[in-house]
C-alpha cells in the first residue's frame, strides 16, 4: 500500500508494506518542492479518516524548520526520509527524531556499512527484507552507494532486540537473494539533520555555487556531492536553496560534521571570487542565508583552454558566447576567436557541473547563445593562457609564478626593518598582470591541484585569517606549519601557514570563532602551546582573489603574502600587506636600459659586453671608490663588507649583481665578482655586506685541467664572466663557457690545475684589507637579448656612463660610450652599432 502526493512528487509507503513507512521523491529529477510543500501535503493526507490509525510524519516548529520521525507519543517505528529525496526539498530545514536504535529500547533506524567491491544489493532491492547470516533482520530502506570503500545500508530492524540488529563484522547480508559482506561490527545510529542553506546577492550568469564541508584539516575537507553522483552536485547554476546533512552517516552515533560549518564559494573564472561560511545550527539546521557578490573581472578574461574548428555553418561566434559539445556534453565561454571561416581557434574556459571538457574526437560545437555551430577537429583540447607554461615565458617570464607557504621576512619598503610574512609568490619575472591570472586560476572552481594552495585544493583555499604573536616559547612539544591549533576558553581553531619560531608569529587560515591574547593557543598534532600575549588578530581573507586583488594597474597582496622576483617594470605596482598588518610599497625605483644590443645567451662569445657605470658627477670619471672595504676577509671568503651603509639605489638587493673589488696592494688590480643580495648591519656597526654568488667545489672531478672544470651538478647557476678561483695554486680566472651543469671552461688557464683542486666561483679572491675599495656598477653582463636593463630604487640624481663593446660577433662594432643622468625617470640609451672595419 502506497500514497502520492504533490502531482506524484512524492510517494508514501507504510508501515503495513513490509514495515517500509518512508517518504521517497518520484517527481522529475531536476524538480523541487519546499518543505513547507511537503509537510502541508502530509498534514492533508493524515488528516484523512484512513489515516488516522498511522503516526504523523512530520511536524514544524517554525515555518522554516521541520521536524520528520517519531511524532505522535506512542509510535514506536519513525518515518524515514531518504537522503536522495531531501536533495528536491527547499526552503526549510529537516531533523529526526526517533531514529536512533538502542538494543531493548528502540527500534529507530540503523545504517550498516558493506563493502562496496563485494555487494550485489541494488536500489530494486529496497522495500525487502534484509537479514544478515548471523546477527540482524529488517527491512531495508535505502542504498547509498558512494562510489568509496563502503556502500551503506539504511535498515529499519524488525525489533528493538539486540538480535535484531546487525553487530557481526564481515557476515552475509542478504537481501532479496543479493548479498554482502558487511564491513563493521555493529551498525551506525543517531539522529540527522539536514540545514537548509540559500544564497542571496548577485552573482555572474553561468556561476556555479560549490560547497565544502568536514574538518579543517587539509585532508578532511571534501567538496558536497550527490548522494546520487559523487562526480557532481544535485543543483543547477545560479543561486541556490538546497538542504544538506550535517551529521555523517558513516560514524558510529552520526556525529555533526565540523561544528556545523559549510563553505559556500562562488569561483566562476573571469569573475571576482567570494565565499561565505555558515555555522549551522547544530539542533535544529536551521535556514541559512549565504551573502555572495561576484562581479565580471576585467583583468581575468584569459581563457585557460582551445580547440579548433574543421567547418563552420556560420560565422556567428563571438567573445562571450556559451558553446556546447554535441558528444561531450561540454560547457565553455569564449575568451578569444583566431583564424577565420572555416578554421576557427576557440579559446575558453570552462563552466558546468561537473566542468567536463571537450572530447579528443571531432564533434558538433553549438553555440548555445545564436544559431552559429561548429565542427571540433579530431585533436585534444590544448592548454592556454594560464595553463600554458609558454604563456608566461613570452611575456617576460620563465615559466609560471609559484607560491610556498612557510615563514619569510623582507624589507619590502627599504626602511631598515624587516617585514613578517607568511606565503611567498615567486612572480618568475612575469608582469602582474600575468601572476594575477595565475592566481585566479590556480585558486578557480575546478582547480584541484595543491602545490601553490597549502597542500589542498586550489577551489576551497581562501587564505590567511589570523594573526598571532607571542613573547613566551611554546612548551609541551611544537608547533608546526600545518598544524591544527585550538585556543583554550575561547575556543577559536585555525590551521598554521606559517611560525617563525625567531620572531615568534604565526599566520593562521581556516579560522573558526575570535582569537584572544589571554588564552593558550595548542596544537592538536603536536602538543606544543602557547600563549598570543603580544597579538591576537582575526582578519578578513581577500575573497575576491585568496593570494591578492588587481585593480587600477596595482596589485594588493593578501595579508601575509609576500612577492619575489618581480619584472623590473612592476617595481612600484604592487602594494603587500605583511602578516603584522599595515601596507609596505617599494621605493620610487627607475629602470635603466641599454637598447639595440646583440645577445644571444651569457654562453655565447657573440653576446655584446655591456656596462653601466656610476660617475663622481657630472662630466666626471667612473667612481672607483664607492666604498671602502670593511677589511679582514681571506681568500675564499663568501660575503664582502664594506665599510658604510650601502644606499637604496645600488641594485641586486635581493636579486644580486656584480661588483668589482680594487687591490690597493696590487696597483688597484680589479676583480669582478657576482654576488647575490646585500644587506646592512650585515658584518659590524652600520657596514653593508654582499652576499657573494659563492659555488664551492671542494675536490674538483675527473676531467678538470688547466682551463676545464668539471664537478657533477655544481655549475647549475653558474654564469660566464663568474670569477673562478683556485685554492691550490692561489690563482683567479673568469668562466667564458658554462658547457653544462657538470663542466665549465675558463680563461686564463690556471697553471697546473687538476683533478681534486679545491676551487670556488665567485668568493673573495685575496686578503682584503680596509685600504681596497669596492664599487658596483649599474650593469656589468653579456646581453642575452636585445635588450639589458636594471631596476634601481631612486634616492638621488644618476650620472652614468654607458659602455658596449663586440669584437667577437660577425659583424664586429666599434666601442659604444656615452654619458647620460636621471633624475628620477626611467632611461633608455639605445646603442649605436657602427661596424669597426678594420679590425681583423
Amino acid at each position: 500500500m502506497s500514497d502520492t502526493i504533490l502531482s506524484g512528487d512524492f510517494t508514501i509507503y507504510y508501515l503495513d508494506d513490509n514495515r517500509q513507512k518512508r517518504i521517497k521523491w518520484t517527481g522529475a529529477a531536476s524538480g523541487t518542492r519546499t518543505m513547507n510543500e511537503l509537510y502541508s501535503a502530509l498534514q492533508d493526507l493524515f488528516d484523512e479518516s484512513l489515516q488516522m490509525d498511522d503516526g504523523i510524519p512530520m511536524s514544524a516548529q517554525t515555518p522554516v524548520e521541520y521536524t520528520i520521525g517519531i511524532i505522535d507519543a506512542g509510535d514506536l517505528n519513525p518515518w524515514y526520509i531518504s537522503y536522495e529525496t531531501l536533495q528536491h526539498l527547499t526552503g526549510g530545514a529537516l531533523q529526526t527524531a526517533g531514529w536512533t536504535h538502542v538494543d531493548t529500547s528502540a527500534i529507530g533506524i540503523i545504517t550498516v556499512p558493506v563493502t562496496a567491491a563485494s555487494s550485489t544489493i541494488v536500489a530494486g532491492d529496497i522495500g525487502y527484507d534484509i537479514s544478515g547470516a548471523t546477527t540482524g533482520h529488517g527491512t531495508l530502506l535505502d542504498l547509498i552507494d558512494i562510489g568509496a570503500t563502503n556502500d551503506y545500508l539504511i535498515i529499519r530492524p524488525d525489533s528493538n532486540a539486540a538480535s535484531d540488529n546487525f553487530t557481526t563484522n564481515s557476515q552475509t547480508i542478504t537481501c532479496n537473494g543479493h548479498t554482502a559482506p558487511q564491513a563493521q561490527a555493529g551498525s551506525n545510529t543517531g539522529e540527522m539533520i539536514w540545514a537548509n542553506l540559500y544564497s542571496l546577492g548577485t552573482i555572474e550568469p553561468d556561476t556555479h555555487i560549490y560547497l565544502y564541508q568536514g574538518a579543517i584539516g587539509s585532508d578532511e575537507r571534501v567538496r558536497i556531492y550527490s548522494i546520487a553522483d559523487q562526480t557532481q552536485d544535485w543543483w543547477s547554476d545560479g543561486h541556490i536553496d538546497i538542504c544538506i546533512p550535517i551529521k555523517d552517516y558513516t560514524t558510529v552515533s552520526y556525529d555533526v560534521i565540523d561544528g556545523g560549518y559549510v563553505t559556500v564559494l562562488a569561483r566562476k573564472y573571469t569573475s571576482l571570487y567570494d565565499s561565505y561560511e555558515v555555522a549551522c545550527s547544530t539542533t535544529s539546521g536551521g535556514r541559512n542565508p549565504i551573502p555572495l557578490a561576484a562581479a565580471p573581472d576585467l583583468d581575468n578574461g584569459t581563457g585557460y583552454k582551445s580547440i579548433t574548428t574543421t567547418a563552420v555553418a556560420t560565422d556567428d561566434f563571438a567573445i562571450g558566447d556559451e558553446i556546447e559539445g554535441g558528444s561531450s556534453g561540454a560547457r565553455a565561454v569564449i575568451t578569444y576567436i583566431s583564424g577565420a571561416n572555416p578554421t576557427y581557434t576557440f579559446h575558453y574556459y570552462l563552466i558546468d557541473d561537473p566542468q567536463t571538457d571537450f572530447q579528443t574526437a571531432a564533434e558538433t560545437i553549438v553555440n548555445n547563445d545564436s544559431d552559429g555551430e561548429a565542427t571540433k577537429n579530431d585533436s585534444a583540447p590544448a592548454d592556454q593562457g594560464p595553463a600554458l607554461t609558454t604563456w608566461y615565458t613570452g611575456a617576460g617570464g620563465t615559466g609560471a609564478p609559484t607560491a610556498t607557504y612557510g615563514y619569510a621576512t623582507a624589507d619590502i619598503d627599504d626602511n631598515g626593518s624587516n617585514e613578517y610574512y607568511g606565503i611567498t609568490i615567486d612572480c618568475n619575472q612575469c608582469p602582474l598582470t600575468h601572476v594575477y591570472e595565475w592566481i585566479k586560476y590556480v585558486t578557480r572552481r575546478g582547480a584541484t591541484g595543491t602545490t601553490n594552495t597549502d597542500g589542498i585544493a586550489g577551489e576551497m583555499y581562501v587564505g590567511g585569517e589570523v594573526y598571532l604573536k607571542y613573547s613566551g616559547s611554546v612548551s609541551g612539544g611544537t608547533v608546526d606549519e600545518g598544524d591544527d591549533v585550538t585556543q583554550a576558553t575561547s575556543l577559536a581553531t585555525g590551521v598554521v601557514i606559517s611560525h617563525d619560531t625567531v620572531n615568534k608569529i604565526l599566520l593562521l587560515r581556516n579560522a573558526r570563532g575570535v582569537f584572544s591574547t589571554s588564552y593558550v593557543v595548542t596544537s592538536t598534532d603536536h602538543s606544543g602551546s602557547f600563549t598570543p600575549n603580544t597579538a591576537a588578530q582575526n582578519f578578513s581573507a581577500k575573497k575576491q582573489a585568496p593570494l591578492g586583488t588587481f585593480a587600477g594597474g596595482t596589485f594588493f597582496g593578501a595579508r601575509g603574502v609576500k612577492l619575489t622576483d618581480w619584472a623590473s617594470a612592476d617595481e612600484n605596482q604592487f602594494i603587500l600587506t605583511p602578516v603584522e598588518g599595515g601596507t609596505v610599497t617599494r621605493p620610487t625605483a627607475i629602470v635603466l636600459e641599454v637598447a639595440n644590443l646583440v645577445g644571444a645567451g651569457e654562453t655565447a662569445i657573440t653576446s655584446d659586453r655591456v656596462g653601466v657605470f656610476r660617475l663622481t658627477g657630472l662630466g666626471g670619471s667612473i667612481d672607483k671608490t664607492e666604498f671602502s672595504a670593511y677589511g679582514g676577509e681571506t681568500a675564499g671568503g663568501a660575503v664582502l663588507d664594506v665599510d658604510t651603509a650601502i644606499p637604496q639605489d645600488v641594485p641586486g638587493k635581493t636579486t644580486g649583481g656584480v661588483l668589482r673589488l680594487r687591490d690597493a696592494s696590487d696597483n688597484y688590480k680589479e676583480y669582478r665578482i657576482r654576488y647575490s643580495s646585500w644587506l646592512n648591519n650585515g658584518g659590524g656597526g652600520t657596514d653593508g655586506r654582499f652576499t657573494l654568488a659563492n659555488i664551492d667545489v671542494a675536490a674538483a672531478d675527473a676531467g678538470t685541467d688547466t682551463d676545464t672544470i668539471v664537478e657533477s651538478g655544481a655549475f647549475t647557476n653558474a654564469k660566464r664572466g663568474d670569477l673562478v678561483y683556485n685554492h691550490n695554486r692561489t690563482a683567479v680566472s673568469y668562466v667564458t663557457e658554462v658547457t653544462d651543469a657538470n663542466t665549465i671552461q675558463i680563461s686564463p688557464a690556471i697553471a697546473s690545475q687538476t683533478t681534486g683542486d679545491h676551487i670556488e666561483l665567485n668568493c673573495v679572491p685575496i686578503a682584503v684589507d680596509t685600504a681596497d675599495d669596492v664599487y658596483v656598477p649599474l650593469i656589468d653582463q653579456f646581453a642575452t637579448s636585445a635588450t639589458a636593463s636594471v631596476s634601481i630604487v631612486y634616492s638621488d640624481p644618476i650620472y652614468f656612463r654607458v659602455v658596449v663593446r663586440n669584437v667577437a660577433n660577425t659583424t664586429p662594432i666599434k666601442p659604444f660610450s656615452t654619458d647620460d643622468s636621471t633624475s628620477g625617470t626611467d632611461r633608455s640609451i639605445a646603442t649605436i652599432r657602427t661596424e669597426d672595419t678594420i679590425y681583423t
